[in-house]
């Protein structure tokens, strides 16, 4: 009896093994049924504003828009197969959790943005490693950033989508991420269209992503435009899965876009002017990376579309928008030193757009 006992733990052990494999996504979708059988669904923040909301809040009647932008933030478990699981398990059938974190880089930034409270934020993406859970958003992400909540706006990122269509994420931060978990939405302020993309999502023509996007294009035909989503099109470091992000650029780079950031790579990168292929050119979209918000990597070769990088330094960001102009400032987490700014015009935008 003890032996078939034994027996069944170990197949059950063993199933449980497989059903975690592949970033968990199985076990995850299994995971969320059985909470929804037992619990009920947690249900997403109610106390979120929407986004023109929160911008609206925080901007006032300001003659000019600051704002302070990184991805890549909270890092909240174990890398382990079964350190990942366990504290999703426990959380979703509401028992206490305690998510293993190591956040001395997010601190980092997190005190940095409080020197500029006026300032709005931009989460770009995988701002909770290592799935975007709700548990690692509510016990990892909140005691490092959650102070910046009520003036940040976030986009999506891959690891929040290894939790099947990301619900960690859209519960987490609930109306606060734009309408129907579509990872996108749209943002005016004065001649500015602020646009939070998902690089996550189909962009290519005759998606609903480019629809949508083309549509706010139309609506706005004079408006200098920033687009943030979290991969980049095109950086000095290639990675796979990047063709949403070459689609959305290349539409907002033939739209006339002024700027675009990114996070994904763990270290800051600014582009020179490039065209939708991404090559440099004299009057083209300007990318940034600021994958930096917690994390850093290891130096990698310059590109000819780079114009400047910055590695093993966490950061923001700053941003200041103009009439027609948009200033920029990346300022290091450690003691705030300023290590590259410059001025561009906003760029005139296409008949097309």
């Amino acid at each position: 009896m003890k032996r078939k006992i034994l027996r069944t733990l170990g197949v059950a052990f063993a199933l449980l093994l497989v059903l975690t494999a592949g970033e968990q996504q199985v076990f995850r979708f299994g995971a969320d049924e059985a909470r929804a059988a037992i619990l009920g669904d947690f249900p997403a923040r109610d106390d979120r504003a929407t986004p023109q909301q929160v911008l609206d809040q925080v901007v006032g009647q300001g003659d000019r828009l600051t704002l302070l932008a990184a991805g890549d933030v909270a890092e909240c478990g174990r890398k382990d197969t079964l350190g990942q699981v366990w504290p999703a398990l426990t959380y979703d059938l509401g028992l206490p959790v305690e998510v293993d974190r190591d956040g001395a880089g997010a601190l980092q930034t997190a005190a940095l943005a409080d020197l500029y409270p006026d300032d709005l934020v931009l989460g770009l993406g995988d701002l909770a490693y290592r799935r975007g859970t709700r548990a690692e958003f509510d016990t990892c992400f909140d005691p490092l950033w959650g102070a910046l909540a009520p003036r940040l706006l976030p986009t999506p990122g891959n690891h929040e989508y290894r939790v099947p269509g990301a619900n960690g994420y859209y519960e987490y931060w609930g109306q606060q991420a734009g309408a129907d978990r579509t990872g996108h939405y749209a943002l005016t302020w004065r001649n500015w269209l602020l646009l939070s993309l998902n690089s996550e999502d189909d962009a290519d023509e005759g998606s609903a992503q480019r629809a949508w996007l083309d549509a706010q294009l139309s609506a706005h035909p004079d408006a200098c435009v920033l687009a943030y989503f979290h991969k980049p099109a095109w950086s000095l470091r290639d990675r796979p899965g990047s063709e949403a992000a070459r689609a959305l650029f290349a539409r907002l780079e033939e739209a006339g876009a002024t700027a675009v950031l990114n996070g994904h790579n763990h270290f800051y990168e600014r582009t020179r002017p490039l065209d939708a292929a991404g090559q440099p050119v004299a009057d083209g979209l300007i990318g940034f990376t600021i994958g930096v918000g917690g994390e850093t990597s290891h130096a990698t070769p310059a590109k000819a579309s780079t114009a400047r990088a910055v590695f093993g330094e966490t950061g923001l960001l700053r941003l200041t928008l103009g009439q027609d102009s948009l200033g920029w400032d990346f300022l290091s987490a450690g003691g705030g030193k300023d290590l590259d700014s410059g001025v561009i015009p906003c760029r005139a935008r296409g008949q097309d757009a």
